[in-house]
């Protein structure tokens, strides 16, 4: 017979205790403001229609405001989606994507005094309605800058709260802090951009992040209790993933897939006993059949038809897929902002593979065989679904696939290859502290040089060479209506603080904490 858990084990999984509560108020809180402030610097930054289709998805969450969840299905927007009966202050046309050389002053702002109510096509009309419930309503409210610029921080709100359980989950939940370096890498700046911005893939991502973040303990670490929070966040994270775009079912299921195989049997015994973990299962199947049903029956999955070139058969499509398309997804995953124009010279680039590097290929090199497989299984699995599909409907729609796609499963690479490298004992705990901090020092200042320069694109417009590119994101023929210094030195702020959480995650009273735990059903 084996023993009953010790209270001081039970104590260590439960997080009610007053000492789970103050790690739980300094992890959570402060990564939570970090992120918040870092994807507000977008979001006050950013033009009407900064991001790809926002203005789509601008029209579907005033539209579900104002009570249209569900609108006929018809060819609004391109041959897809839905109409939505909207003010026509927040309805603006874009003079200036896919330009890079062309500034947003040629674009009319929202707001104004025509609030007519007017039938608007978006071609997100048939998306499940509920994020836009969530950040529609300022403007409904309001149609105008205000409106717009509340809806924005509301979706940086919700995304950073994922993003905060998920950095508890890897720094308070596992012994290896290294874990933070992982998530680090992890939130690329396209995700702080769209975070910033009404477009549900922003969440969908921290919703996978935060998936992947809760299994690692749960399911590579039988030396943690299974913890109660941990299958709240799992069911949660779960439903998001799955509710918020059509991929979403297949994503969770991916993740499950392969977090789950191989698992020890002990751990899965465990978890079969444990109470939570079958409402954790239950949430997510109820979630899973919902988004599939409105998936289903809204046609929401349809794709706006384009002409393509006769000839493209499926192997000619995978083709072009791997050689001409890959090398884009590679770059898109950091980050394209605005509308796929706006790509930063390559260093920018190299440096974030760099950190990247940093942690997966020592994982690959000293993990066991499953951590090998699970590593490279989140890389493969998101390629190959986008590629396939893409291949498989590029006679209709073209090739429509995108690097941000891939990212809520692509994220688990370098949380596992991190978990990975604490686990199997690369890197004690003062060159595990040091690399957290290292990689801290360098993806945190890219997140700052992404958005700048992504605020001279939209203000002043880009050069055709570096003599004609304009270096100061304070200048230009537009600016928000924040203002431009505001914007930026709040995403200077909240990089500062995820500089602190990245120190006291990996300090000395951090490593402290860092104790061996049995499993227990508390």
């Amino acid at each position: 017979m084996t023993s009953p858990p010790s209270p001081a084990a039970s104590r260590a999984g439960d997080s009610s205790s007053r000492p789970g509560r103050l790690l739980f108020r300094r992890t959570w809180w402060t990564a939570f403001i970090g992120f918040f402030l870092v994807c507000a610097g977008w979001a006050l930054a950013s033009p009407y229609d900064a991001s790809p289709d926002e203005r789509e998805h601008i029209v579907r969450a005033v539209g579900v405001a104002r009570g249209e969840f569900a609108p006929k299905p018809e060819a609004a927007g391109g041959g897809t989606g839905a109409f939505q009966h909207v003010p026509a202050s927040i309805v603006r046309d874009n003079c200036w994507w896919f330009d890079p050389t062309k500034s947003v002053a040629c674009a009319k702002a929202p707001g104004g005094a025509d609030q007519q109510i007017e039938r608007v096509g978006t071609r997100a009309g048939r998306y499940n309605p509920v994020y836009y419930a969530l950040v529609g309503w300022p403007m409904a409210l309001w149609p105008n800058w205000l409106g717009l610029t509340l809806a924005r921080l509301i979706s940086a709100a919700l995304v950073s709260a994922l993003l905060a359980s998920a950095a508890h989950s890897l720094v308070a939940w596992t012994r290896h802090r290294i874990a933070a370096a992982g998530l680090l890498v992890a939130v690329t700046p396209i995700t702080a951009h769209l975070a910033g911005s009404i477009n549900p893939n922003g969440i969908e991502i921290a919703a996978g992040v935060a998936l992947v973040a809760a299994l690692i303990p749960t399911m590579l670490d039988p030396e943690q209790p299974l913890r109660r929070a941990a299958m709240v966040q799992i069911g949660i994270a779960g439903s998001v993933l799955m509710t918020v775009r059509a991929l979403g079912p297949l994503w969770c299921a991916a993740v499950l897939g392969i977090m789950l195989i191989p698992a020890k049997r002990e751990r899965l015994k465990e978890l079969l006993r444990f109470r939570p973990a079958w409402w954790a299962a239950g949430t997510l199947f109820a979630a899973g059949a919902a988004g599939a049903l409105w998936t289903v029956a809204m046609k929401a999955s349809e794709m706006m038809p384009v002409q393509v070139p006769p000839g493209i058969t499926v192997p000619k499509a995978i083709r072009h897929e791997v050689i001409v398309r890959w090398p884009d997804y590679f770059t898109e995953v950091i980050g394209v902002p605005s509308w796929l124009d706006t790509h930063l010279p390559g260093t920018a680039y190299y440096l974030w593979y760099l950190a990247i590097g940093c942690l997966v290929l020592p994982a690959l090199a000293f993990g066991v065989w499953s951590d090998r497989w699970r590593v490279l299984a989140f890389f493969l699995a998101p390629f190959a679904v986008i590629t396939l599909s893409d291949a498989i409907a590029a006679h209709k729609v073209g090739f429509a696939g995108q690097g941000r796609y891939m990212l809520p499963v692509a994220v688990g690479v370098p949380l596992v290859a991190a978990f990975v490298l604490g686990r199997r004992g690369v890197l004690d705990g003062a060159r595990s502290a040091s690399l957290v901090r290292m990689i801290a020092l360098l993806v945190l200042p890219l997140q700052l040089a992404f958005l700048g320069y992504t605020m001279i694109r939209w203000q002043a417009g880009l050069g055709t060479s570096v003599d004609y590119t304009p270096l100061n994101p304070l200048a230009g023929t537009w600016h928000p209506p924040a203002g431009s210094a505001t914007a930026l030195l709040t995403a200077v702020a909240g990089c500062v603080v995820l500089g602190i959480w990245a120190w006291t995650s990996t300090g000395g009273r951090a490593a402290q904490e860092e104790r061996p735990a049995t499993v227990s059903a508390s």
